[in-house]
């Protein structure tokens, strides 16, 4: 399973983003392996239809689950008909905390 976490830096103690398609970086963890990459989102500048760039590229690396503090109504929709799992944190949350609760 490939879980993709929005966040603004590219370290394991960044905040989740409170934006998916706004935000500077995408943390790809691989929980069989307990691994993490970091992912530029070059989209984030665009003047439109940034999040749904993210997520169709993302798309690409098979991922499962994306957490973030919220998503755009498109990138809902294209999530949802790709079957892709969405979670917005209750309370703000790290990087390591998602894991955590991941690997629970």
């Amino acid at each position: 399973m490939i879980v993709v976490i929005a966040t603004n830096e590219n370290n394991l103690d960044a905040e989740v983003a409170l934006h998916f398609g706004r935000c500077g970086w995408y943390c790809l963890y691989f929980k069989e392996s307990q691994t993490t990459e970091f992912i530029e989102n070059i989209d984030r500048d665009k003047e439109e239809k940034a999040g749904t760039a993210a997520a169709e590229f993302l798309l690409g690396k098979n991922i499962s689950m994306v957490v973030a503090g919220r998503f755009g109504s498109k990138v809902v929709n294209i999530f949802r008909n790709n079957k892709v799992q969405m979670v917005i944190p209750e309370t703000s949350k790290n990087i390591k905390e998602i894991i955590n609760q991941i690997n629970i």
